[in-house]
């Protein structure tokens, strides 16, 4: 009897203490999950908003942005963009390479090219760095 009760307490006491630790592990990997879904938001509200400083912290120096056979620059340091990106977008699904994660799809963009709008479907392309995300190009087809 005492053995049965011995056996029962310590696998309640285990399993108190093996929730939380498989709740906080289950956590951490949908936020790592996730972050690149956030980078991508975060840049394209960004850029759709033209807030420079906080579009800088989510990309490279340098962002090629490809719209149909034209390709066109994203320099959030120096605020200067070839291309506007209108707001609302659609749609953000995970690219993967490999099992790496190189970007996010997202259905529908809209772009403005001087007097002309642009909209279909793109990739944001991704590289991690330490952890973090960083877009580093677009590229979309035009309609």
């Amino acid at each position: 009897m005492r053995i049965g009760r011995a056996a029962v307490l310590l696998g309640l006491a285990l399993g108190v203490c093996a929730g939380p630790l498989a709740t906080q592990a289950q956590q951490a990997a949908v936020a790592t999950r996730s972050q690149h879904i956030e980078t991508t938001q975060t840049f394209l509200m960004t850029w759709g908003h033209q807030r420079w400083d906080d579009l800088k912290t989510v990309t490279t120096d340098r962002v090629t942005v490809k719209v149909g056979p034209s390709a066109y620059t994203l320099e959030p340091g120096a605020q200067k963009s070839d291309v506007r990106l209108t707001l609302p977008f659609r749609g953000l699904t995970t690219v993967r390479t490999d099992g790496k994660i190189t970007g996010v799809r997202v259905d529908e963009l809209v772009f403005k090219l001087g007097d002309r709008e642009m909209r279909g479907p793109g990739t944001i392309d991704l590289t991690e760095e330490n952890g973090m995300f960083r877009v580093t190009g677009v590229t979309a087809s035009a309609q």
